[in-house]
């Protein structure tokens, strides 16, 4: 049996991709997935529908709920580390991101590369904005992003030691070194089984390159994030804001053009892009 982990909340449009992205999963072993809603009122009551019988879903819902500048990722991840504890036969856990994209053959994928290994994951992440239709290759290459990695029960708890820090998975990897697991750990690239999704309506994400002015390639028409997921990218699709359109050409004192209800792209305003669609 293997596990997910997804912590959510006050993101729809996010956990109906991510329960998309799931069910298109080619693993054909056991799969226990906690999927952990921390907002009122919940997106995930009617997650679970149309899955096969190797999946055992749960849903939790902690206390206290999600309030605005919060950052809860850690403890719903902790809240899930509990309900996998009393699971013994799980023998490799994964984080699963509800805004990223996920490939049928990702879960397979991880737990082929993982073998005797303690933690697998692809590094040189992709990050995609389908806020600005914009990508860029992460130079990420001694440790994987949080969604897009894996490790055994042998090594939870030295990753749940880690999940007050801001950025889990950097704190992770540098334990494990730290800790001379060097040769625990299997890091691939040039798969790109997953892909970082950003700028998707809603309750933000923590990590950079959620705004709308991250730096990056344009793809303006698709094509980059069609070749990389195929027909999956028109799920996308809608979330693109075409930028110095006729709905407003007024330069901001940034000279960066404005679009109603995005932020000036000062650094202090990146979090506030969202608000219109709340």
């Amino acid at each position: 049996m293997i596990a997910l982990i997804t912590p959510t909340g006050r993101r729809k449009e996010q956990i109906e991709n991510c329960e998309r992205w799931m069910r298109n999963q080619t693993y054909i072993g056991d799969i226990l997935w906690c999927v952990v809603d921390d907002c009122y009122p919940s997106t995930i009551m009617s997650l679970g529908e149309g899955f096969g019988a190797n999946w055992n879903i749960i849903k939790l819902f902690p206390e206290p709920k999600w309030r605005s500048g919060q950052i809860t990722q850690g403890r719903n991840i902790r809240c899930a580390l509990d309900t996998i504890e009393q699971y013994p036969e799980v023998k490799a856990i994964f984080i699963i991101e509800d805004d990223d994209y996920y490939k049928p053959v990702y879960l397979e994928a991880m737990i082929d590369r993982m073998g005797e290994y303690d933690v697998v994951g692809e590094k040189f992440t992709i990050y995609y904005n389908v806020l600005s239709r914009t990508h860029f290759r992460n130079r990420n290459d001694s440790h994987a992003s949080l969604f897009q990695m894996a490790f055994t029960p042998r090594v939870a708890e030295l990753f749940r030691e880690q999940l007050n820090e801001r950025f889990i998975d950097m704190a992770f990897f540098d334990k494990l070194y730290k800790n001379g697991m060097h040769d625990r750990i299997n890091l691939f690239q040039g798969e790109d089984f997953a892909i970082g999704i950003k700028g998707m309506r809603g309750r933000q994400g923590i990590g950079a390159g959620h705004g709308r002015h991250i730096r990056g390639i344009n793809d303006s028409e698709l094509k980059y994030l069609t070749k990389k997921i195929g027909d999956d990218a028109s799920y996308y699709e809608r979330c693109y804001i075409h930028y110095g359109s006729s709905r407003d050409k007024r330069p901001d004192k940034t000279g960066i053009r404005k679009h109603p209800g995005i932020s000036s792209g000062r650094k202090d305003d990146n979090r506030r892009w969202f608000e219109p669609w709340k």
